[in-house]
């Protein structure tokens, strides 16, 4: 792959899921998309319809010797962009939450418009959630038959299907939030608009240089959607943390930040609420024990799960706080 540029290649470092190419013209990111031609278009196409609208909180891409933007071997592509000398988002420091929730807004006002091409695969999830949610409960109500199959259950199975009523029932609460929140024409006019999101805004992907630059990395997941799922899934990831604990104050000035870069409606209030009511954490680690069969020990399984019951109180909380604050009358 390397021998396609013009360097000379000095180290090569596996960095998350990544490589670190050090050369004799500077430091490189190399990545592997495993048959992604489309989506490796789509992440360059999106970069420059971010920059092309003054967005320039991504990477540059590095072309090869014949001027190449990918590296096709077999069904594998392979890109370089330039490395960013810096480090991953802490989500423990208030500031840089409330940052990147900024840089959020920033990334969807720039990101808005982008038209696809039948050589780009992107996904539209506008019209999607609904259904999401409901096969989501499905799939929890499978948990039971694969937990009462077992031969031997542990401590962690039989916590796991005590609790299952009681998110089902967070699930749909979700879902009427949804249909009750003017939801359908939100959708029609974002839809209209060509909003884009990330779809995985973690703070593995996103970089702060020593000039305190913040930057946006790993764009083969971004999708067509409604901007709150990734606003949704921000403030889960950090309001989940043991830090915050479904802090209603610090969610609200979270969301006061990115709604100063984009304000939002009334309809998307009701909406962040659902993506934030809905009950992903359980839901995710029964997916990762009974149908992904992830090979965690069972202390790292019910540590877990404790955690999320433990939350529950707090997230109920926190849920009759919000649709207080913003008066929705939804509930």
């Amino acid at each position: 792959v390397l021998k396609n540029y013009d360097f000379n290649v000095l180290l090569v470092e596996r960095v998350r899921s990544a490589y670190k190419i050090h050369t004799d013209s500077g430091n490189f990111c190399l990545k592997k998309v495993s048959r992604g031609y489309r989506k490796s278009k789509k992440s360059f196409y999106i970069s420059k319809h971010l920059k092309d609208n003054g967005f320039s909180n991504v990477a540059d891409y590095y072309p090869t010797k014949k001027n190449k933007l990918f590296v096709k071997i077999n069904d594998t592509v392979y890109y370089l962009t330039y490395w960013i000398e810096g480090r991953e988002a802490d989500f423990k420091i208030p500031y840089e939450v409330l940052k990147c929730a900024e840089m959020l807004a920033e990334f969807h006002n720039h990101a808005k418009g982008f038209k696809k091409t039948k050589s780009i695969r992107i996904r539209s999830y506008y019209d999607k959630w609904t259904k999401i949610f409901e096969r989501s409960i499905k799939e929890i109500h499978s948990f039971i038959i694969k937990i009462d199959k077992l031969d031997i259950k542990t401590e962690f199975d039989y916590i796991y299907k005590e609790n299952i009523d009681y998110y089902v029932q967070e699930a749909k609460q979700a879902i009427e939030i949804l249909k009750h929140s003017n939801c359908s024409l939100l959708r029609k006019h974002q839809k209209n608009q060509r909003y884009v999101c990330h779809d995985s805004y973690y703070y593995q992907n996103i970089l702060i240089d020593k000039t305190d630059k913040m930057y946006i990395v790993d764009l083969e997941s971004c999708c067509y959607n409604l901007p709150m799922s990734d606003l949704g899934k921000f403030i889960r990831r950090v309001l989940s943390k043991s830090k915050y604990k479904w802090d209603f104050d610090f969610c609200r000035k979270i969301i006061e930040s990115y709604s100063r870069v984009r304000p939002l409606s009334k309809a998307e209030y009701c909406l962040l609420l659902a993506m934030l009511v809905f009950p992903h954490k359980f839901w995710k680690l029964g997916i990762k024990r009974y149908v992904k069969n992830k090979k965690w020990n069972e202390a790292r399984y019910m540590k877990k799960l404790r955690k999320i019951i433990k939350y529950s109180n707090y997230k109920k909380e926190f849920i009759e706080c919000y649709v207080s604050f913003y008066n929705l009358q939804i509930l």
